[in-house]
């Protein structure tokens, strides 16, 4: 797997993390977000509940598999690959910076239901 294909198969991994963390808190977030713009009838959202489990497993298979594609030892350089043209170092920061980025946002999403009791009251 070259450095181009790397970096497309960490970000897909990242982007459907956070995709599924969402999927996951919409029962929760959902409601509330709807409640407070005044749209109650959202609030059948809450019915997604029993599916939350589901995607939090999701969530972090997808994550894991992120973390291993981004973290593994990076193979050679191509000429003419992104790695080589800015150098991997730069393509692995990148990168990672990224991932944990998505990571935090998939947490604080997915953990929203305990949290938010704290905030909103």
């Amino acid at each position: 797997m070259d450095g181009e294909e790397r970096a497309r198969v960490a970000r897909l991994g990242m982007v459907a993390s956070v995709v599924t963390a969402l999927g996951a808190s919409i029962c929760c977030i959902g409601p509330i977000v709807a409640v407070t713009f005044g749209m109650s009838s959202l609030a059948a959202l809450a019915k997604y509940e029993p599916l939350r489990p589901i995607f939090g497993a999701v969530t972090a298979v997808l994550l894991a598999a992120a973390f291993y594609v981004t973290y593994k030892r990076p193979a050679a350089c191509e000429p003419g690959s992104v790695c080589a043209t800015h150098g991997a170092d730069r393509v692995q920061t990148i990168n990672r910076v990224a991932l944990w980025i998505g990571t935090a946002v998939a947490v604080a999403v997915f953990t929203f239901p305990t949290w938010s009791a704290w905030f909103l009251g």
